[in-house]
């Protein structure tokens, strides 16, 4: 269906999209959150992915990792060299770890979310640095929150389930009679549950969000939201891969070590404490019809202290495993605070040039985000049997009184317009600049010896998309596009991961490489079918880092921007209601993953680290009666490896099998104020590795079951 109608020509006004026909299905909503992209998703020429609120209900999901399970193409890794202390993922191909946005406004800090706050995650596919900044190589994922309205809502809910899980959660939205236009709304979870088929690992959190709306209904509208969160954990390092060098010829050489999936080979003092704080005011305000304005403010604070134990053989250069065969956790330490300020400030315009209708956004965007890791030593622990772990104490590892700091300033103007030139064809053109200011300083000013360094420099950086969308018939618009983005060098993901006795400077040739670029080409179909309420899309895309890092050939710099890693593919992926009783949400991805331009032979042909080839997850409920409705979900993920190898004879690469995991649920309306919900998790109790890294590797989790109550009042 065209997102913007034909209006007659003495009004040079772009309307809001008016969706006909059916009531909308509750697994596909029909527009993005962003005023800059307002058209219908039908008529957006890339791929998009939208989680609906009613599907994460169903699927009673409780983290971010649950919820992008259901977009194929997305990957998730065991941390880079340190177990993960947050969400770190991939998609197609690259790492989103810092692409990941909340209403539009990057989300900074690493820590693991709760969608307890969030209505909706919205995935775009393909490099986006034009909509949303640095990074974007792979795509960005966008949380929307759950904003006061003015339709009254009283939610709690409760669940009960295995391995000791407990929540509670609460959804309680106020209109404010005495206020026209105002309503307030609160948001509150706590959650504590072991994780399934793992030993002493505990994931503990508490969350509260509220926010206060004025003018809900009026040309202007203003926000106030602010979100805390707390979590207390004992984390999960996963299982050591077998991939000593030494171990080439034992037969599980370049997998994980033959060893229980519940095996836990951390310690009673690993831990994690992380609080995470979120402020936001939000104004927007419509002049007339045709111009509009919009301004975010956001302040964000995130604080991540933790001990992880990566495990690990000891020794190290063993040949085989025995039952006498000895592993040890390695310590791996981080204290890190991340405070980010960001300012972004939108402004649209409506107008006709002649017959041609424009939907014009132009806007700013500055912010401020510091980084701070203080630094202690990583230390082996006590060390335990491989086949028999025991949980044990490791002594406190002192702090050695050395910080890192990475300051990131950026500044940015960008330009997009929707140009309708006839009610079958649409071009969609962006351009961003970012001026991006990289600072690293390392503070020697402890007791251990570490190099005193500060290092400055400045991108300025273009990025653009295009797109061409055609719509032979209202329900069907066949797309091509365009996009690139920009990843500044600076060595910024060692300065933020590294949490130990990281005493080696930050290279200044590596630190003043250019950005890495990327561009990305596809071309795809969206059809809205059934009458509107099911949203069939597929695509072939293409996706080129064609400046990537890799070592200097003699005579050249350690590194140099001449590495080339492509990745090309295949999408379907269907979202709605089949029919009146059945709601789907599907999809399957093939990529194709190649590093074709290296300095050092051994990349050459080599897919990249942690992306299958296949990947399908389907969901879908079918309403059995008034009060009962059934439905389940799949989810297929192909091989992945852990490693690009560079060495000939240094750690063996990591191969870890495909897999299948199966889910179901079952609802019940008790009454009109009470409904019950029954999720039971990987029904076939599946061993299988959910995030993957060179070091280890994290199963994911068996089976489980979660009963939950939803009363309304």
């Amino acid at each position: 269906m065209p997102a913007l109608a034909e209006q007659p020509a003495t009004v040079p006004v772009l309307p809001e999209v008016v969706i006909q026909g059916a009531a909308p299905a509750p697994y596909k909503p029909e527009v993005l959150s962003s005023p800059k992209r307002p058209q219908a998703i039908q008529d957006i020429p890339q791929t998009i992915q939208v989680l609906s609120e009613e599907l994460m209900d169903d699927q009673g999901t409780r983290t971010l990792r649950d919820a992008l399970r259901n977009v194929t193409g997305i990957s998730f890794q065991a941390g880079e060299g340190n177990p993960p202390s947050g969400d770190q993922l991939k998609i197609r191909g690259f790492s989103a770890r810092d692409d990941i946005l909340v209403d539009g406004v990057r989300d900074a800090g690493v820590f693991f979310r709760d969608p307890f706050n969030t209505e909706r995650i919205e995935v775009s596919k393909g490099p986006a640095s034009a909509f949303a900044g640095r990074g974007s190589t792979g795509g960005t994922i966008n949380q929307v929150s759950k904003l006061p309205t003015l339709k009254q809502k009283r939610e709690i809910e409760a669940g009960l389930g295995t391995d000791s899980l407990f929540r509670v959660a609460a959804d309680i939205n106020q209109p404010l009679e005495s206020l026209n236009g105002a309503a307030f709304r609160l948001n509150l979870m706590s959650h504590q549950a072991d994780q399934p088929g793992r030993d002493h690992v505990e994931n503990r959190r508490f969350g509260i969000a509220p926010s206060l709306s004025f003018g809900l209904g009026t040309p202007t509208r203003i926000n106030l939201s602010y979100l805390y969160t707390r979590q207390d954990n004992r984390p999960d390092s996963g299982l050591p891969n077998a991939r000593n060098f030494s171990l080439r010829n034992s037969g599980y050489g370049g997998g994980v070590a033959p060893v229980r999936y519940s095996n836990y080979y951390g310690h009673s003092t690993d831990y994690q404490d992380l609080e995470a704080h979120q402020a936001s005011f939000r104004i927007e305000h419509d002049f007339n019809d045709r111009v509009s304005v919009r301004n975010q403010l956001r302040y964000g604070y995130t604080h991540n202290d933790a001990i992880f134990s990566s495990p690990r053989f000891s020794p190290g250069n063993i040949t085989t495993i025995t039952p006498s065969t000895l592993a040890v956790g390695n310590q791996k330490p981080r204290d890190q605070t991340t405070d980010i300020l960001i300012n972004q400030t939108d402004l649209t315009f409506r107008f006709q040039t002649g017959s041609i209708r424009h939907h014009l956004v132009t806007g700013l965007e500055v912010s401020r985000e510091d980084n701070e890791n203080r630094r202690r030593l990583d230390a082996n622990g006590p060390v335990t049997h491989l086949l028999d772990p025991q949980l044990r104490a490791a002594a406190r590892i002192p702090y050695n009184g050395t910080r890192a700091q990475l300051d990131l300033d950026t500044t940015a103007l960008y330009l997009s317009d929707i140009i309708t030139l006839t009610p079958q064809w649409d071009i969609n053109a962006g351009v961003r600049w970012d001026r991006v200011k990289t600072t690293v300083r390392a503070l020697n000013d402890g007791t251990v010896p570490a190099y005193s360094q500060h290092l400055s420099r400045t991108d300025r950086e273009m990025s653009g998309n295009l797109g061409v969308v055609y719509r032979p018939v209202p329900a069907l618009s066949l797309y091509a596009g365009y996009g690139s983005a920009f990843d500044p060098s600076g060595r910024a993901d060692i300065v933020q991961l590294a949490g130990g006795n990281n005493t080696l400077p930050v290279t200044p040739e590596a630190f003043n490489l250019k950005p890495e670029r990327t561009r990305s080409y596809e071309v795809g179909a969206k059809w809205n079918a059934l009458d509107d309420a099911l949203l069939i899309q597929t695509a072939l895309f293409r996706t080129e880092k064609f400046n990537g890092r890799t070592p200097g050939l003699p005579g050249e710099p350690p590194v140099v921007l001449q590495g080339v890693q492509e990745v090309q593919g295949f999408e379907l992926s269907a979202s709605g209601r089949v029919t009146n009783r059945l709601n789907l949400f599907a999809g399957y991805t093939l990529q194709d993953s190649e590093v074709t331009k290296s300095n050092n032979p051994l990349e050459l042909g080599q897919t990249l680290d942690n992306t299958p080839r296949h990947s399908f997850s389907g969901w879908a409920t079918y309403q059995l009666t008034e009060a009962l409705s059934v439905g389940g979900g799949a989810q297929y993920v192909d091989t992945r490896k852990a490693i690009i190898r560079s060495s000939a004879t240094g750690d063996l690469v990591t191969t870890v099998d495909d897999y299948w995991v199966f889910d179901a649920v079952a609802l019940y309306q008790v009454s009109k104020d009470l409904k019950l919900r029954l999720n039971v998790y990987n029904l076939l109790d599946k061993k299988y590795i959910f995030e993957l890294s060179s070091g280890q590797s994290i199963p994911g989790a068996a089976r489980s079951a979660v009963l939950t109550a939803i009363y309304a009042f």
